[in-house]
């Protein structure tokens, strides 16, 4: 049967957890589908279990350890479907992951990308904590009420793949996953796809996310380096989409970006990146008060 639906999966060394992810993905209901799991030079045994797995609907692409993004692109250059989701290989797809923004994409010829929330679930070291979802009730209600855009990817940073699906014709005109990002490349992807088409954002959980201390996102540093360049690149390549966000909007943005990470460099003893962080906020927003201040503290530092 031709699927109607691709699951691209990148891995590298995660045999350990790879096994239930995609135990959750093949339980799905719903419309044909088949998963794209793209070993990236795995060192474990990884490549052994998926082969002795002996599902149909699976298909491995192994290939050198070049990072999540060129992974990725893999995926997608081999997916067959007109509809491209994403997982994650250490995360779980709840039910309806496929069923639900494929009848979405189905009813709505105009839409060409769904995403959905999902709930992330507590932290490995501190199970105590709780689970709570992806995107908070009263954000996820506004999103959900009105078509998605980029401005919203933007301000809520709505990057989380494994509840996104696509139509090909948007990630072909998109372009690949940009191989320079090690953890934001799904935000840059989500950004691209929204400044050229029209989204909708659907407050159904698609999947539960790991928290652990092998997760990328756990380098909130290299995380927020890399929203600021994902930010300055959309600048680049779509400067009238960020005009449209209005006069100083983009710029206070980034200028808070910049000052978290100067916050960040900071606490890790980096007192010369501290500085040169501030004083990029202080470039963008050199009125604000705080942004001084903070500089005075470091320069006292």
């Amino acid at each position: 049967m031709t699927p109607e639906v691709s699951v691209v999966v990148p891995t590298w060394n995660r045999a350990h957890l790879l096994g239930a992810s995609l135990a959750s993905l093949l339980a799905q209901d719903g419309p044909a589908f088949e998963v794209v799991v793209v070993d990236d030079g795995s060192t474990d045994d990884t490549v052994a279990r998926v082969r002795a797995l002996g599902d149909p609907r699976v298909r491995l692409v192994v290939r050198p350890h070049e990072g999540i993004a060129a992974a990725r692109n893999a995926g997608v250059a081999a997916a067959a479907a007109p509809y491209v989701a994403f997982h994650d290989s250490d995360d779980a797809a709840l039910p309806g992951r496929l069923r639900v923004p494929v009848a979405h994409l189905r009813a709505h010829p105009d839409v060409d990308f769904v995403l959905q929330n999902g709930r992330l679930l507590p932290p490995d070291d501190d199970p105590r904590a709780g689970e709570r979802p992806w995107i908070a009730p009263d954000v996820a209600a506004r999103l959900a009420a009105r078509p998605l855009g980029w401005a919203e990817v933007f301000r809520w940073n709505l990057g989380q793949l494994q509840g996104a699906c696509f139509t090909r014709r948007a990630l072909d005109a998109a372009g690949p996953f940009d191989t320079w990002l090690a953890i934001l490349d799904d935000l840059d992807l989500v950004l691209r796809v929204a400044v050229r088409f029209r989204g909708a954002f659907l407050d159904v959980p698609a999947f539960a996310y790991r928290r652990h201390a092998a997760g990328v996102a756990r380098d909130r540093t290299r995380v927020r380096e890399e929203a600021i360049a994902v930010a300055e690149k959309l600048a680049r390549e779509h400067p009238g989409a960020v005009a449209s966000l209005g006069p100083g909007v983009f710029a206070r943005r980034q200028a808070r970006r910049w000052a978290r990470l100067a916050a960040d460099r900071a606490r890790a003893g980096d007192a010369a990146g501290a500085r040169a962080a501030l004083a990029a906020a202080r470039a963008l927003r050199p009125a604000h008060l705080g942004y001084r201040l903070r500089a005075l503290w470091l320069a006292l530092r």
